[in-house]
């Protein structure tokens, strides 16, 4: 069975600032690509898209403003990102409708959030945070969200979009 999470995907412009912002060098740091930036909604794990998809097409929302920053910080130990506010009730809802689905839903406060990278261990001592860490102001309206499956070989593939209702 396929990896799967539901997402919010920034639009064109947002994706095209975050890229632009200084990524300092730290060691063990990877940055994020363009391309794999979204909101995570709630990780499924492994489990049936038809029946994920399903669960999803009954989740009523309206659309939402997002707003991401101002400032990177650290999630746990390896994660670097962006606070995304606005999009609460939208991951309740989801995990309303998919809690019987994949992994049971984590038994913890949801944070919005936008992963823009990750260490691949504990940063050194000293090296967080760097120098030069940008500042992000940024907004947007969601027009849908998404049911992504995690390939293989680390790409993401929308399974459907949701749009709101």
């Amino acid at each position: 069975m396929p990896r799967l999470f539901v997402a919010v995907w920034p639009p064109d412009d947002v994706v095209r600032e975050l890229a632009a912002m200084p990524r300092p060098e730290v060691d063990g740091l990877r940055w994020t690509k363009p391309e794999r930036l979204h909101i995570t909604l709630r990780f499924l794990g492994q489990c049936d898209e038809a029946e994920a998809a399903g669960a999803l097409r009954r989740v009523s929302y309206a659309p939402a403003t997002v707003t991401l920053g101002p400032t990177l910080k650290r999630l746990g130990r390896g994660v670097v990102m962006l606070p995304a506010s606005g999009v609460y009730g939208l991951a309740m809802s989801v995990t309303e409708a998919t809690g019987h689905l994949g992994q049971p839903p984590p038994n913890r406060r949801f944070t919005g959030h936008m992963t823009v990278a990750r260490f691949r261990r504990d940063p050194p001592s000293g090296q967080w945070p760097p120098a030069g860490l940008p500042t992000i102001d940024a907004t947007f309206t969601v027009s849908e969200m998404a049911l992504v499956r995690a390939e293989p070989s680390g790409a993401y593939v929308n399974v459907e979009r949701f749009e709101p209702r």
